[in-house]
């Protein structure tokens, strides 16, 4: 997929999971709904997919994939934190 793609469809999970959550609203002690879980699950394998094309685009630019690093250790850092 190439990667405007993979950012639309980033886009369009997000959205998707802002609208089921205003029309089927869950507190953190109740079940997710498991359109949003199927959804967060499509989520990390596009932004799988996004990490092995920046990874590849900037393999001989140390510093733009050190940065890159830091934002996916941030998405690391807020799952385990969703996760607690």
């Amino acid at each position: 997929m190439k990667n405007e793609d993979l950012v639309s469809r980033l886009n369009f999970i997000i959205s998707e999971i802002e609208r089921i959550d205003k029309e089927n609203h869950t507190e953190p002690d109740e079940p997710t709904d498991p359109r949003i879980v199927k959804l967060l699950d499509e989520g990390t394998a596009v932004q799988t997919e996004l990490d092995l094309l920046v990874r590849e685009t900037f393999r001989e630019r140390p510093a733009t994939l050190a940065r890159w690093d830091e934002i996916m250790h941030m998405c690391d850092d807020n799952e385990q934190q969703a996760d607690s």
